[in-house]
């Protein structure tokens, strides 16, 4: 898979997780947003995994990516230099698209 490929899928899962998590329209995953804002959960742990759209791209872009990577081509792919500079360009990448995509979704929504 390629980096503009990889980008966009990771962006679209996301945005999907953010989506779900999302208080408007009383959306699925919005329990479980709600049970761990209540437990007081860090910060640091809440913004990449489910509260912020372009800190999502540093958790689950790095998981991804390195998932797939692992996959294609085993742990080798750990000692290339073209894996790392690979996972960085896709993790920057990722977190424009969410910031944007997500602005225009708020956009259209009329939210905020």
């Amino acid at each position: 898979m390629n980096v503009l490929e990889l980008s966009i899928c990771i962006s679209l899962f996301c945005l999907g997780i953010r989506e779900i998590t999302d208080d408007i329209g009383g959306r699925i995953g919005y329990p479980l947003k709600e049970f761990v804002l209540k437990k007081e959960f860090p910060l640091w742990i809440l913004k990449p995994t489910i509260l912020c759209v372009t800190c999502m791209a540093s958790f689950w872009g790095s998981l991804s990516y390195f998932t797939l990577s692992f996959l294609e081509g085993g742990c080798d792919c750990l000692l290339k230099t073209e894996t790392w500079i690979v996972w960085i360009i896709v993790c920057l990448s990722v977190s424009f698209l969410n910031t944007i995509l997500w602005g225009l979704r708020n956009k259209i929504l009329g939210v905020q």
